[in-house]
């Protein structure tokens, strides 16, 4: 096996992405940073391929398209080689031979998280008498002032295991916000009123193959109200009117708030997959 630097050659790496020289080329030049490359030879042929990024809470993340999983030792060795610091990776855990590899080459397991369905019927049950408390409200993102949107993002963040230390690109939040899959009525904000302070938000994201929960979350300080409850039933209630009966999202088994909340609305999981770093 040899690795080699990705310069130019689409038409060699192309057929093991499963796509066309030119549709690869366009799709590397829609990608929101600079695309660099490594790839594995095998008998002259393209068995492995990855591509690191840079997510916006300084993690390298390492994009693994892998036939041949005795790749991973020496794709990896020769990334974080060139790079100089510390790379993450993401693996199903139904792909045991992949993630036995990746072990192999020096990755460890940093978070787990297990994906749901869950029905709309018993998660609106759950939180039918949560109401907005006193001297709070609660807006859409498309009413409130985009720029302390993206800073309260910013923080929500860094409070999620897995995303601390996250600095988010305020141009890609903007686009965000006028992706397809935005919904006004379903990506709100907590707001308490006095202070006209942001505290809280929760977004579910209208994909093509259903709702799905990307986030929520309340500023500590705020926890002491049932903000977050008011949050779920007036984004649920929203999201179940888009023509699905289940919506999707993930989260820890070790998050003490949303993994209980997510049992008790009657999930079904789906499937987990592990964050890996190798130092």
């Amino acid at each position: 096996m040899r690795v080699e630097q990705f310069s130019d050659e689409y038409e060699l790496i192309a057929p093991h992405y499963g796509m066309t020289a030119s549709d690869l080329r366009a799709r590397d030049q829609r990608q929101g940073q600079s695309v660099r490359r490594w790839y594995v030879i095998d008998e002259q042929r393209v068995v492995a391929a990855a591509v690191p990024w840079l997510r916006p809470d300084d993690r390298m993340f390492v994009a693994f398209q892998v036939e041949d999983v005795r790749a991973y030792r020496p794709l990896t060795e020769t990334i974080g080689q060139a790079l100089g610091r510390s790379v993450s990776t993401m693996c199903d855990d139904a792909d045991r031979e992949h993630l036995w590899a990746l072990r192999e080459a020096g990755f460890r397991i940093e978070m787990t998280d297990d994906r749901f369905v869950v029905p709309f019927a018993s998660a609106l049950t759950l939180v039918e008498r949560a109401w907005v408390p006193s001297g709070y409200a609660i807006r859409s993102v498309s009413d409130v002032d985009e720029q302390r949107s993206f800073e309260l993002d910013n923080q929500i963040r860094n409070l999620v295991p897995g995303t601390e230390g996250w600095i988010g690109d305020q141009a890609w939040f903007g686009e965000e916000l006028r992706s397809p899959e935005f919904d006004p009525t379903a990506y709100l904000i907590a707001v308490e009123e006095t202070t006209d302070s942001y505290v809280g938000l929760l977004r579910i994201w209208r994909n093509p193959s259903g709702p799905r929960l990307g986030l929520i979350g309340v500023l500590p300080k705020h926890r002491r109200v049932p903000i977050a409850a008011e949050l779920l039933k007036q984004g649920l209630t929203a999201a179940s009117t888009w023509g699905h009966d289940t919506f999707a999202t993930e989260t820890s088994p070790n998050n003490p708030h949303t993994y209980p909340r997510l049992v008790r609305m009657g999930m079904e999981k789906v499937g987990r997959f592990h964050q890996l770093t190798r130092p």
